[in-house]
């Protein structure tokens, strides 16, 4: 199972989760919206979700969705009006799915432990 139950709550984790969002936003390659996050989310490497949207219907499909394609789901410790504003929008947002994440900033979001360096033989 790839979904993170833990919200983002550390310093590092909030600093990686505003350095991945804001390079989402500088390339347009995100989509906004539980319904439309569903539909890509064969394209998506993350899906960050408000941490009010637990209980309805959609964020619940959106889970069970993610899980079936293997994209992990990150609950933010925002509200879906925070995470609007940390997007730049004037509305709520309850779900993002990023297409363009850095492999470091994704494994420090979803909390795999680091890769070990290659070692030249």
């Amino acid at each position: 199972m790839v979904t993170k139950t833990k919200q983002a709550a550390g310093t590092g984790e909030q600093q990686a989760l505003a350095r991945v969002i804001k390079e989402a936003m500088k390339s347009g390659k995100y989509t906004v919206g539980t319904k439309e996050v569903i539909s890509e989310l064969k394209s998506a490497k993350l899906v960050l979700a408000a941490s009010a949207v637990s209980g309805t219907d959609p964020a619940a499909a959106l889970v069970k969705e993610a899980e079936k394609v293997s994209v992990p789901v990150v609950r933010v410790g925002k509200s879906s009006a925070e995470l609007g504003k940390m997007l730049g929008r004037p509305y709520r947002v309850s779900a993002v799915a990023l297409r363009v994440v850095a492999d470091v900033d994704l494994r420090q979001l979803v909390g795999s432990p680091p890769r070990p360096p290659k070692v030249a033989e």
